[in-house]
Order: C-alpha cells, then structure tokens, then sequence
C-alpha cells in the first residue's frame, strides 16, 4: 500500500522532478558505483582471509565479525547515494518498491534468527546448571539429564514470504540513477541474505535456508561475496554445519559424562563463559541490525508522508 503511494506521488511530480534533476552524468555514476562495490570488497576480502581452510566448522566469533559487513555496506550506500546526488526523497516508486522489500526481508530473517538463538541460551543455561548440581550436591547422577550436548535449533520452515520472490522476477529496465541505486541495493540484498543464509543453516543444522535464499538471489557468483561463498559452499551442502565454539563445548560435556577427564568440568565451565559472552555480543548485534532497519524504513516512510 505504501508503494502504491509513493507511485502515485511520483507519477504526479515526474515532469518537475525531471526538470529540476537531470540524467546523472554516466561517468561520474560509474565511478561512484566502482567505489562503492569496492569499498565493501576490501572487507570481505578480509573475512575471507579470517577463514580457517582447516577446520571442518565455521565459528560463532567469526560470524560475529560477518555482521560488521552490515553497517559498513549501509554507510557505503548512503555515501553511493549522496554521491550520485539521489537522496531518498527524490526516489521513483522501483527503487522504494526495492529497498522496502529487502529490508522486509531482512527483518523476517532477523527474526528467524533470534528464535535459533533463543534454543542456544536454554542448551547453555541448562549446561551450566547441571555444572552447579555437580557443584553442590557432589552428584554426577543428579547433573546428568541437564548435562547433554547442544543439538541444532531443529527443523526451520523455508516457506519464505512472497517478498522474498518479487523484485528480481519482474522484467524491469532501469537507467540511470535509478540503475545505480538498483545495483546497490541488489548487492545489499545478496550480502545480507549470504550471512543470514549461512548462519541460520548452521543453527538449524539444515543446508535448506542457504540453498533457498541463493536460489531467490539468483546465485552469488555475480556478488561480492562470491569469494566467501566459494569457501564454505560445499561444507553447508554436505551438511558440516556445526560451530567450533559449540563441538568444542560437546566434546567436554562427553567427556564429563563418561568420567574419563578429571578437569573436564573446568574447561566446559570456561567455555561456557565463553560461548556466554560470545552469545550475548552476537544477540546484541542482531537486535541492533533490527532496530536500525526498522529506523531506516520509517524514516523512508515518514518522509515522503511529509512530502504529501
């Protein structure tokens, strides 16, 4: 309903927004848009170098550092706008149309997200309070059922909603500043739903979540991350999707469990503060990303309200 809005709004002002705003020159858009993807390049660039090839599971801590890809990518958008002089009050109908969707979309997975790691925080609290059984009653039979290794968040529903499959499907011809702003947003959308592909497969144990959101982005091959993706694409299909932070805190539950490691409860009772403070920083972050998506879709919205 909003981008029908702002379609009529557009439809009623295009002779006087062409008037006062010229096509951009094509050279000065290019740079721009050169810029921009390099920018955001150099620090995948980076993540990819971080990736261990010889480890069989990615690691929480490292995908703590793939959601810095977000604010960066954002900031370099903003500047890639300002520098094309296109603010978002000068937007055609399209480009809202396209970046309400992704970041709609964004927002759902977000969502998904928090449910996988809500099952962390009861798999630690539960870990933890069978350490203090032990602790206190001197009982590893009265620890034991708390004492289980932490299993994927279970099976993930990939029914993703009709958003998810608007945009790019729609045979659309742009030009112009309005191409520039496509293209940003496009390399938004591939970078975020490739984090948020990857993570939820690995909490939920089930390559499906990645396999469908590269299918709705058409591939990453044509994408910035296209690096990163060539690393661990075939460890998600082949479903070696655990954390190192969690087959390491497995492993020591085992060994408590089976008596055959005297300090077994030491070393899990430190990688649970561990994975405690890792957790908390990696919720942190994906509640922040929330509200700031939510902040930049209202004030999209309210602008042009204001321009009514």
């Amino acid at each position: 309903m909003v981008v029908d809005k702002f379609a009529k709004l557009f439809c009623k002002k295009k002779n006087r927004h062409n008037k006062c705003h010229p096509q951009p020159n094509e050279e000065l858009s290019s740079s721009s848009l050169h810029a921009f993807h390099s920018h955001v390049s150099k620090h995948i660039n980076q993540l990819a170098v971080e990736l261990k090839p010889e480890s069989e599971n990615l690691s929480l801590s490292w995908f703590l550092r793939c959601f810095g890809l977000f604010p960066i990518i954002d900031k370099a958008f903003a500047k890639l706008v300002m520098d094309i002089d296109y603010p978002m009050s000068q937007w055609d109908a399209d480009s809202i149309e396209g970046y309400l969707n992704y970041t709609m979309n964004l927002l759902e997975l977000l969502n998904s997200i928090s449910s996988s790691l809500s099952h962390l925080s009861h798999a630690r609290l539960s870990l933890a309070h069978g350490l203090t059984l032990m602790e206190k009653e001197k009982s590893l039979s009265l620890a034991r059922k708390h004492l289980k290794a932490i299993k994927p968040a279970g099976c993930f529903s990939t029914n993703f909603g009709k958003s998810f499959h608007t945009e790019d499907h729609k045979a659309k011809i742009f030009s112009g500043k309005q191409l520039i702003v496509h293209e940003g947003v496009k390399e938004m959308k591939s970078i975020g739903f490739w984090v948020c592909g990857v993570l939820l497969s690995c909490l939920y144990g089930d390559f499906k979540p990645y396999l469908e959101l590269r299918k709705i982005v058409g591939g990453f091959d044509g994408s910035l991350v296209a690096t990163l993706d060539s690393k661990i694409s075939e460890k998600i299909v082949k479903n070696k999707l655990n954390f190192s932070e969690i087959e390491e805190i497995n492993n020591f539950v085992a060994h408590l469990v089976a008596g055959d490691d005297d300090d077994a409860d030491k070393e899990l009772q430190r990688k649970l503060c561990e994975f405690e403070k890792l957790f908390g920083d990696i919720s942190k972050e994906v509640d922040h990303l929330f509200d700031d998506v939510m902040s930049q879709r209202s004030k999209l919205i309210d602008g042009f309200r204001l321009k009514k």
